[in-house]
């Protein structure tokens, strides 16, 4: 009897063992996000494109973990309920856990692609084929519809029940979330490279031939467009009832939302190809010139510039008064949103091509040699 009545317990602590350990692998694989952490469900984070996460993340950062998929990251991530989703250059489709980098899910479309998310659903933008958009629905892992969209070389944006696509071959498109079917298409006069913004039913994109076009996103019609003196690629970034986007002319320009009328612009020396963000009156975006620069919003003014050791290679991601930016000197860096200041930086095994995304306590970021790294603060709170 004692024997038996031993062998019970020793049980019933095997399992209470084996109940804890279970509940802490459920928490570590899918941690519950903090109070105040939202997802970061498109390019830019927001229609505007402003780049701005409401995470209060902490320095310093250690590296959490390190994974390498099957080939080079694209430009863009993304971090939603605990799940990154992110495209290679081999047409794969990733869905990975958050605290530990392990595989959740894998999609093959072909080609290069780049995704949002919206409902349940993640959208899929291939770069070329004959069916170039997908609407996946996460819930039942299907597709419920995809489209010819013509090639798409830019960030798709989604607003509400639509989807804004610049696609390569000098078009704006608007699309229904729901069904896929086409609203209006706007014809550009060159090819876009530069992705959608969009700021009180005002959508506004760059163009090739160095032309900002503003169109009504309910009907497609032109309000008003602005020539600068050079290509654009970066992605525009609106706020407050102005634009800031930048040209191959090298300047950073301040544009009217509603009438296109010139604030003021900044010249750098170095080509803009990349998007910027902004918190409050500082705006933030890097040059070819290998610097960073912060301006006020209002003014044109620069507050500060920071150099690196080449090209500055992504927009910027901005949280709790931090700026996270990419280069492609190997580093990620963290700078002061006030004083420019370096308050720390990571070598990667690569070139840095992937704007940063700040995810509740998380940093991610990726370099060019298919290396994707997470990163944390590394003393926990008590």
């Amino acid at each position: 009897m004692r024997y038996l009545k031993s062998r019970i317990i020793f049980c019933l602590l095997c399992g209470c063992a084996l109940l804890f350990i279970s509940t802490c692998q459920k928490y570590t694989i899918y941690p519950r996000p903090p109070a105040e952490t939202t997802n970061w469900s498109m390019f830019g984070a927001n229609p505007g494109r402003t780049g701005i996460s409401q995470s209060s993340i902490r320095l310093p950062l250690k590296e959490e973990w390190v994974k390498r998929p099957s080939t080079a990251i694209g430009n863009t991530i993304i971090v939603v309920d605990s799940i990154i989703y992110f495209g290679c250059m081999d047409g794969r489709i990733y869905a990975i856990d958050v605290a530990t980098g392990l595989k959740k899910k894998l999609w093959k479309v072909s080609v290069e692609a780049t995704c949002a998310y919206n409902k349940q659903h993640l959208l899929i933008a291939r770069r070329y084929g004959k069916e170039t958009l997908y609407s996946l629905n996460l819930a039942t892992n299907k597709y419920d519809w995809r489209i010819n969209a013509s090639d798409i070389a830019t960030e798709p944006l989604i607003v509400g029940e639509w989807i804004y696509v610049a696609s390569l071959y000098k078009q704006i498109d608007r699309y229904s979330f729901d069904t896929g079917s086409k609203s209006w298409t706007f014809k550009t006069e060159e090819l876009l490279h530069s992705s959608p913004a969009l700021d009180d039913n005002i959508l506004v994109v760059g163009s090739d031939d160095g032309t900002v076009y503003a169109l009504n996103a309910e009907t497609g019609k032109l309000v008003w467009k602005y020539k600068t003196g050079a290509c654009i690629y970066a992605t525009p970034v609106i706020k407050n009832g102005v634009v800031f986007i930048g040209s191959f002319d090298t300047y950073l320009y301040a544009l009217d939302l509603y009438k296109g009328k010139l604030h003021w612009k900044f010249k750098t020396d170095g080509r803009i190809y990349h998007g910027g963000a902004i918190f409050d009156d500082h705006l933030i975006f890097g040059s070819n010139d290998y610097n960073v620069y912060c301006l006020n919003a209002e003014t044109g003014k620069l507050n500060w510039k920071f150099a690196a050791q080449s090209i500055i290679s992504t927009s910027p991601a901005i949280s709790n008064k931090k700026v996270f930016i990419g280069s492609n000197d190997h580093h990620y860096y963290c700078l002061d949103l006030a004083s420019g200041e370096e308050l720390w930086k990571y070598k990667t095994k690569g070139r840095v091509r992937t704007t940063p995304v700040v995810w509740g306590d998380y940093l991610f970021g990726t370099s060019e040699d298919n290396y994707i790294y997470a990163f944390k603060n590394e003393i926990e709170e008590e």
